[in-house]
């Protein structure tokens, strides 16, 4: 697919849990389990995650993931266009 992933990338505040690149949009993703994927958007803001990734010429995409333990699926996600 040429798509370029990478996990656990450090930028100035902590670390992002999933950069996906396409060629046309650049993804950050930040993963927890049993909680909110509210929580994982705060952390994505609180930290800026998408500051680190801004001279890379595409739209960033803040995609934040609740995975369920429970059920064994997800649980609720968000997305927010840069």
């Amino acid at each position: 697919l040429n798509y370029y992933v990478d996990i656990e990338v450090r930028t100035p505040r902590g670390r992002v849990d999933v950069v996906l690149r396409t060629n046309t949009t650049l993804y950050v993703m930040e993963l927890k389990l049993d909680k909110t994927a509210g929580e994982a958007m705060e952390q994505i803001n609180l930290k800026n995650y998408p500051e680190r990734f801004a001279l890379c010429g595409l739209p960033v995409v803040k995609v934040a993931i609740n995975f369920d333990s429970e059920r064994g699926t997800i649980g609720d996600w968000e997305i927010e266009k840069g």
